[in-house]
């Protein structure tokens, strides 16, 4: 599976290669995509469109943050306690 990251003015941000949305609320998103974990920062944040099928994602609002991570991060404080 393809992965691809397109983001326009920083309002709207189209992702294919994605197998699952993991979390998610109006600051963040994380999903497992077929590169490992990207997590998504921002403000006002919501999924426009999720076709499972292709493994598109369409993400609108205020992105101020993309990273990257092998590892799951479904808390964002967890790193703090290793």
């Amino acid at each position: 599976m393809s992965h691809d990251v397109r983001l326009t003015d920083r309002r709207e941000l189209e992702i294919t290669g994605v197998k699952r949305v993991e979390t998610f609320d109006v600051n963040a998103f994380e999903l497992a995509t077929s590169e490992g974990g990207l997590y998504i920062e921002g403000s006002a944040l919501h999924m426009k469109r999720f076709d499972v099928e292709s493994g598109t994602v369409l993400i609108e609002g205020r992105i101020t943050s993309l990273s990257y991570d092998d590892e799951k991060r479904r808390n964002p404080l967890g790193r703090l306690w290793k």
